[in-house]
Order: C-alpha cells, then sequence, then structure tokens
C-alpha cells in the first residue's frame, strides 16, 4: 500500500502543486531541507521537522513533533504531539497555512509502459489488407473536390510538420533511454543503518525496552518522546525539593547541606533548561556525576517523608508526657500558690487512672493520629488536586 500526500490547491479544479510518495517506508515532513519532504513555507509556520510518517503493520501512523502544532481539515484541536495518529484515505492535515490530504494507493504490479515510445502503431499494417485498401480507393473516389481538398489539407500538415514525433512516420530512430523501472512487490519498513545500531542498543539498554520492532521513523519519535519526559520529571523534581524547602522552613528546620563541592544542579539551578543542561554534559560537575545528584534528590525526599511521620509520633508523645500526674504535681508544687486539684483526692485518683490507661494503650498514637490527622490530610490533598486541575 502506498501513501501519496498532495498539497491542496488554492483553487478548485487545479492539479495538486507538491506531491509526495511513501511506498512501504516512513520519512520526515517538514520545512527543513534535510526532511524526505521538504515543504515551502514563506510564513514559517511549518516547523524545520514538522511530523514523522511511520509503517507498519501494513498501516501509516502520522506522529507531530512540530512546535505550532497538526491538526485536521474542519478541527479546531491539534493532533497530541509525540503521539502516532492512523492515516486513512482522504484525510486533509493542516500543517500551517498548507492543507495536505492522504491518498492510500494500491502500488501497480505490471506498469502501463515500459518506458519506450511506442514506434510502430497496433494500425500500421491495416492497409495491407486488399480487401480495405479496395473499398477506400473507391470511398476516395465518391467523395467531392471540396472534401478531397480538406483531406490533403490535413494530409500535407501531418507530413510536413517538422516537431512531428518520428513514430508518425512509422520510423524507429535510435535514443538514447533509460532501463524500464518496474514496480516491485512492496518491501517492509526498513531497518536502521549499520552505523547507527550500537547507539540504539545502547538507547534501548538504558531505557530497558526493546526496540527491535521499530523502524527508524519510530525510534526517533521514541526518543523525542524520551527527551520530554526526562525534561518534565526534571522538573517536577526540582519543585518537589522547592516545597520541602519551604516546609522546613516553616518548622524552623535546617535545611539539608551535601557534603558535595560541586554546585546541586538540582537545588541551584533557577530552571529546568539551566538544570539539565548541567545533568547532561553541557556543564562542568566537578566530580560528581548527574546520577549521583539525581539518587541524592530522591534519597532527600524519601527521608524527609520518613522523619515527618516519627516527628508526629514523637510530637504527640511529648504532648502526652507534659500532661502526666508526676510533672504536674512538679508545676504545681513550683507555683506560689498550688492548686487545689491535688488536694481533692476523688478527682486526682481518678485522673491519674485514666493517665496510665492512655499510656498502656498500645494503639493509642494511631488512635489519636487516626481522626483528626487523617482529615487534615485528605483535606489538604484535596485542596491542592483542584489547583492542580484548574491552574490560574
Amino acid at each position: 500500500m502506498q501513501l501519496v500526500f498532495e498539497v491542496c490547491p488554492a483553487g478548485q479544479g487545479r492539479a495538486p502543486a507538491l506531491r509526495k510518495t511513501f511506498n512501504g517506508v516512513g520519512g520526515v515532513v517538514g520545512r527543513g531541507a534535510s526532511c524526505d519532504w521538504a515543504l515551502p513555507d514563506a510564513s514559517r509556520q511549518v516547523s524545520s521537522r514538522h511530523a514523522v510518517i511511520s509503517y507498519r503493520d501494513g498501516r501509516y501512523f502520522l506522529t507531530d513533533i512540530s512546535s505550532n502544532g497538526t491538526r485536521l481539515a474542519g478541527s479546531a484541536e491539534r493532533l497530541r504531539e509525540g503521539q502516532e495518529y492512523p492515516v486513512d484515505d482522504g484525510m486533509i492535515f493542516q500543517l500551517g497555512p498548507l492543507s495536505i490530504r492522504a491518498r492510500l494507493v494500491s502500488p501497480t504490479t505490471v506498469p502501463e509502459h515500459d518506458g519506450l515510445p511506442t514506434l510502430i502503431p497496433d494500425d500500421a499494417f491495416l492497409e495491407l489488407d486488399p480487401v480495405q485498401a479496395l473499398a477506400g480507393e473507391r470511398q476516395l473516389q465518391d467523395e467531392s473536390q471540396d472534401l478531397a481538398a480538406l483531406t490533403m489539407a490535413n494530409h500535407e500538415a501531418l507530413r510536413w510538420t517538422d516537431h512531428a514525433a518520428a513514430d508518425r512516420d512509422h520510423l524507429t530512430v535510435p535514443e538514447l533511454v533509460e532501463p524500464a523501472r518496474r514496480v516491485g512487490p512492496s518491501l517492509p519498513s526498513p531497518l536502521p543503518t549499520q552505523g547507527s545500531e550500537p547507539f540504539w542498543s545502547a538507547f534501548a539498554q538504558a531505557l530497558g525496552i526493546d526496540l527491535d520492532t521499530l523502524d527508524e521513523p519510530g525510534r526517533e519519535v521514541l526518543a523525542i518522546k524520551a527527551a520530554g519526559l526526562l525534561r518534565q520529571m526534571t522538573e517536577g523534581l526540582q519543585q518537589s525539593l522547592s516545597t520541602r524547602n519551604e516546609l522546613k522552613r516553616e518548622l524552623n528546620l535546617s535545611l539539608t547541606h551535601t557534603p558535595l563541592q560541586s554546585p546541586d544542579p538540582l537545588k541551584d539551578c533557577v530552571d529546568v533548561s539551566a538544570a539539565l543542561g548541567l545533568l547532561l554534559g553541557a556543564g562542568q560537575l566537578g566530580q560528581v556525576s548527574a546520577e549521583m545528584f539525581v539518587t541524592r534528590a530522591y534519597r532527600d525526599m524519601q527521608a524527609h517523608q520518613v522523619a515527618l511521620l516519627v516527628a508526629c509520633r514523637a510530637a504527640l508523645r511529648g504532648a502526652l508526657a507534659a500532661f502526666a500526674p508526676s510533672h504536674l504535681r512538679l508545676c504545681f508544687e513550683r507555683q506560689p500558690k498550688p492548686p487545689l486539684i491535688p488536694r481533692c483526692g476523688t478527682y486526682w485518683r481518678a485522673y491519674q487512672r485514666h493517665y496510665q490507661a492512655l499510656i498502656e494503650d498500645e494503639h493509642l498514637s494511631e488512635g489519636l493520629l487516626g481522626s483528626d490527622f487523617i482529615k487534615a490530610y485528605e483535606e489538604q490533598i484535596r485542596l491542592i488536586s483542584t489547583l492542580h486541575r484548574y491552574p490560574g
């Protein structure tokens, strides 16, 4: 199956100005000269590498990798960037100011002609039939002189046309022709070249996935998607570290300082582009690897979460200890005028029994941290989720 892309002309009934055929293989479409199909666009709305065409399992797919986006004709929504979109016959894609129609056609197994002009027409020897020649001669005799003059004029025009092709006179003129191009069966998608195979093997090993089922354009789309996810996760990690530092300042806790000599890109860089530039080797990191910075950041986040839970339990135990009968008796003795509570024996002994029961309860901390803690936690999660769902 062949995929034919045609740039729709501005006027009705006009032939397409540009056309590109994909025969069982993919390619890159864009404004750049290195693309498989370079589209002229003076407005520069078409990106240098706008879309990737891939072929898999007998179907063609279009993947948008542009900055301005790709839309279907008649729809205001853009195709999702980096996601494959199946191409069907008759679809019209909007790439900037250009409307491109997709046609799916079956390749001809036998060409209509072999590239050589027909030098001997099929009716060249019809006049050798004596019966037909006699009938033609009688018809010529029955014609009037006026009609004969018209016929002779037409014959003379055909005979003395200087630019007429040689096959009109049934003469074979030798000329240099190219070998005939015969359309063979559609080939499967080409595998990556041997020069790029070591790179893709190392790339697949680093991701931990199998790339053998993807062709070259499909692997390029996956690499672009992986780069976008890396940027998104790096930005999210920076925001998480910043939120942790704000919580520590709110609780009057000291900030985490690492013993590393090099600056930490995830903590010290103001934006994700600068952090990625240092992590990926565009800057200087000293003796510390990028993997070490990422590992340390995730460990700090995990330690912060566990420390918050332990601190909540310790604060609860400290609050209980502040109301212990022994601690209250010491506080009362230090006051200038002791209160009447210790001298009310019945109430004081009841309070001591109640406090002792609380202390001996093994599930005390879970119970006290249960209802109020869970309610406040879930309410805060709901508020933050609402802010993320409806930003601005």
